[in-house]
């Protein structure tokens, strides 16, 4: 997958939540507003949530599941990322990144992510499009492909 533009990136920098649709066990969507961190070395987001909440089900109950994420809910902003990927369950070497990458980034849910119930997660994308209207030369779209 072609790598994000640098002005992709720095948008993230920027941003705080998204919407996250998984595929539950039944084929269904299930989308969720949530907080996320982009760590642009690896290409991956972070993100957390409860085990008894409905986006955990196909992520702890299969190796990984079929995702889309959005980030670019404000219109004023007059940006989108759109991403098509899979969310699944970090790794025991991805938890010291999680760690780094979601937990510095909001670092009020240190005392959260001690709860048995916390599961941290991964989102990596194989598609993305993002539509900028803020140009002088007009609306760009970048697609990694």
């Amino acid at each position: 997958m072609k790598a994000f533009d640098p002005s992709i990136v720095d948008y993230l920098k920027t941003q705080r939540i998204g919407v996250l649709a998984v595929e539950m066990l039944d084929g269904s969507p299930h989308a969720a507003t949530v907080h996320f961190a982009y760590d642009e070395n690896s290409n991956q987001f972070f993100f957390e949530t409860r085990s008894e909440y409905r986006k955990a089900e196909p992520i702890t109950k299969r190796n990984a599941t079929r995702a889309s994420f959005v980030v670019g809910v404000n219109e004023n902003d007059l940006k989108t990322l759109q991403l098509d990927g899979d969310a699944r369950l970090i790794t025991a070497e991805e938890k010291i990144l999680f760690e780094k990458v979601y937990l510095g980034k909001f670092p009020n849910k240190k005392e959260k992510a001690a709860d048995p119930k916390f599961i941290s997660f991964v989102f990596e994308p194989t598609w993305w499009r993002f539509t900028d209207w803020t140009r002088p030369e007009g609306k760009v779209i970048l697609v990694s492909d």
